[in-house]
């Protein structure tokens, strides 16, 4: 079977987009499917378009995610792609290239949210950009014969505002982007996670402006924490900041280089939790990689979250945008229950060998290839029998 792989970013690049194009790209080669790289191109815009982005960044809002012209320039690449090599299906995390695809050939669209279900949450686009935003992924969604997503929350916007049939939806829980060789064989829950003050709490993000990630959510919690009581200490990895008595910045770590990788995976080794109290997350990769050293998350239920953490298996998910003071009253009951504590970081470990790593996901996303091309083939048939009847 003959793939052709439209990228959004190098998938060869480990270090980009959270490594989801390289993870992508490396699980249907392990297939043994004929998989043809492709784009993305290099994309210059138009000076209307670097004007418009000037002028709405002095709103306080953001333009379009991407301009006219770069969906344009790359669903010709797409199209002309799929002339030259005729592919048997079309898998891509490139929504401008869908945006005026024309092929017969069906794509299998990636996404792992929308622009309707992030505006929701995280309004960071005008009225006239999430406009062109959502027509063009209207127009991404309906030219795909597949739409994969990361999150039950996400099917559902995409059936009910995008009106796509559910059955056309497939959900993967977004796996860790951590490499084989660097996860445990097994973990040491009372070796690692033995609780003991002060207790090692992680928040891995690159916030934003505006923010998203809930830096400093997770500053207050570790604050309270410590004035109720429990020592604690907070270290943020992936954004520099002013480290202090209770919170350590450790700036963020490259995985495509050894040592650095080393020390970013010890973190969640050492860690007893991941906090990731996100005012937005469309899916969240951490969770999954924290879960491969059997850290529990505990989250809230914004965005793709409450899929990517099961509630009660691999972290705790509390209410959407839950204030610090229920982070710390989670927190401390996992403290006063230690029993409880190490049964989760079990769950979570085995939840991670069950569906939250590449090895599974690359199989399901093989069948849905095969599947989509097994349909499309019945459906040609069927059509050529209709005309030549």
């Amino acid at each position: 079977m003959k793939i052709l792989y439209y990228a959004l970013h190098d998938p060869n690049v480990l270090d980009l987009s959270s490594g989801v194009d390289f993870f992508l790209y490396r699980a249907i080669c392990e297939y043994g499917f004929d998989v043809q790289p492709n784009g993305p191109i290099k994309n210059q815009l138009m000076g209307i378009e670097k004007l418009a982005t000037r002028f709405f960044q002095r709103t306080g809002k953001r333009f379009v995610k991407y301009h006219m012209s770069v969906a344009w320039k790359e669903s010709r690449a797409i199209n002309q792609a799929v002339k030259l090599w005729k592919p048997d299906v079309v898998l891509t995390c490139n929504m401008p290239s869908l945006v005026f695809y024309n092929s017969e050939i069906p794509a299998v669209f990636c996404r792992d949210t929308t622009f309707f279900g992030q505006q929701e949450f995280w309004p960071v686009y005008g009225r006239v950009a999430h406009a062109i935003n959502l027509w063009q992924e209207k127009r991404a969604i309906r030219n795909s014969a597949y739409v994969i997503t990361n999150s039950i929350w996400s099917k559902q916007v995409i059936s009910t505002y995008y009106k796509k049939n559910p059955d056309k939806i497939g959900v993967f829980i977004l796996a860790s982007a951590l490499m084989p060789d660097v996860v445990p064989q097994k973990i040491e829950v009372l070796g690692w996670k033995k609780i003991e003050f002060p207790l090692r709490l992680l928040l891995v993000g690159r916030d934003s402006i505006p923010p998203r990630k809930g830096l400093d959510i997770g500053i207050r919690i570790v604050y309270q924490l410590n004035r109720a009581g429990f020592p604690a200490e907070l270290t943020i990895c992936g954004t520099h900041g002013f480290s202090d008595r209770f919170v350590k910045y450790v700036g963020p770590f490259k995985k495509s280089v050894q040592e650095q990788l080393n020390q970013y995976v010890d973190l969640y080794r050492r860690a007893h939790l991941l906090i990731h109290p996100a005012i937005f997350e469309a899916a969240g990769i951490v969770p999954s990689e924290a879960a491969a050293f059997g850290t529990p998350t505990i989250t809230n239920d914004v965005g793709g979250l409450a899929t990517t953490v099961a509630d009660g298996e691999s972290g705790i998910v509390l209410p959407k945008w839950s204030p610090p003071e229920a982070y710390v009253d989670a927190i401390i009951r996992l403290i006063q229950h230690p029993d409880e504590y190490y049964a989760l970081c079990e769950k979570a470990r085995h939840r991670y060998e069950r569906e939250l790593n590449w090895g599974v996901t690359g199989e399901w996303l093989a069948s849905v290839l095969r599947t989509v091309v097994e349909s499309n083939g019945k459906m040609g048939h069927e059509l050529n029998e209709l005309f030549n009847s």
